[in-house]
């Protein structure tokens, strides 16, 4: 895919009415509702394919849409209330969180069917997938660790111990460093991904969620529920280097490359903020839908 000619757009999990925001990155503007089943959450996107993921917590399913024509392409029923979602490298496998039962579902994404299914730790939320495709990095929020399993083996192969809570997850733009927010902690653990140990804990804002880098993932920005902030870290020097006001209850979060700039979803606000990542500064606000989460990496590029 050539991502000059690539549109970029924000697809928004709307928990509270049912939908997701489709955002033109290039306007700042919603350019689309998607109806999808109850309670939507999380996000994982398929940039090759146009596929959009929406896990549904409610409803107890998958969503999967064309991100071309933003139409609802089928449904993938679950017997769990599913949140976290990500997809491998060449997107032909989906991955779960099963919250409840403590392990990650894998389903194949040309049949839909389930493949799989890994022991992890207690109550899995965010997921990554390394930068080569091998690993796949599960925050288990009520064991305060992160599993890492092998994909090809469907295997866990190690825990690494973070603080307390860990949710949401993100690689650096070199896919060397891993960061884990910790809720109950006020803190993100960087992780060496090479050696799988903590290299250093950095403390944030009150109740963090969300983490994401720029694309040299020399910052990373995390959302502060419980201060209606964004922290952003210097990763080299590993520490805090500006605090940024935003909308309600910020959750999710993502870094636009092409525009430099920062979106995070708002839950008590029903927006999105946008942050200039030059300045550091809320540059505006996007009215979404009730209860904005977005949970994931909700990015991504349609080519025409």
């Amino acid at each position: 895919m050539n991502t000059a000619d690539a549109e970029p757009r924000a697809y928004i999990t709307n928990q509270g009415e049912n939908s997701v925001s489709v955002i033109s990155l290039m306007t700042n503007q919603v350019i689309s509702t998607i109806v999808t089943a109850k309670a939507p959450v999380g996000v994982a996107i398929d940039d090759i394919d146009h596929k959009l993921y929406v896990s549904n917590v409610e409803s107890r399913s998958i969503s999967v849409i064309n991100m071309k024509t933003n139409a609802v392409m089928s449904e993938i029923k679950l017997k769990i209330a599913p949140v976290g979602i990500t997809l491998s490298k060449s997107g032909s496998q989906l991955f779960v969180a099963d919250w409840f039962h403590d392990q990650v579902l894998v389903f194949d994404t040309t049949t839909l069917n389930q493949t799989g299914a890994v022991a992890i730790g207690k109550a899995p939320s965010g997921m990554v997938v390394s930068r080569e495709g091998a690993t796949l990095y599960v925050a288990n929020r009520d064991s305060d660790d992160v599993g890492v399993i092998d994909i090809r083996s469907q295997k866990l192969v190690n825990k690494i111990s973070v603080g307390k809570h860990p949710f949401g997850v993100a690689l650096g733009g070199d896919g060397k460093t891993l960061y884990v927010v910790n809720v109950e902690s006020n803190s993100v653990s960087m992780i060496d991904t090479r050696k799988d140990i903590v290299v250093a804990t950095i403390s944030v804002g009150e109740h963090p969620y969300c983490v994401t880098t720029n694309a040299d993932g020399t910052r990373a920005y995390v959302t502060n529920t419980g201060a209606d902030t964004v922290s952003v870290i210097d990763t080299v020097a590993k520490k805090v280097i500006a605090t940024i006001s935003v909308d309600g209850f910020p959750e999710g979060v993502a870094f636009d490359a092409k525009s430099s700039r920062v979106y995070v979803a708002s839950w008590m606000d029903n927006a999105v903020s946008v942050i200039d990542a030059k300045t550091n500064k809320k540059i505006s606000s996007i009215p979404t839908g009730s209860q904005s989460r977005a949970f994931g990496q909700f990015i991504g590029n349609i080519t025409n």
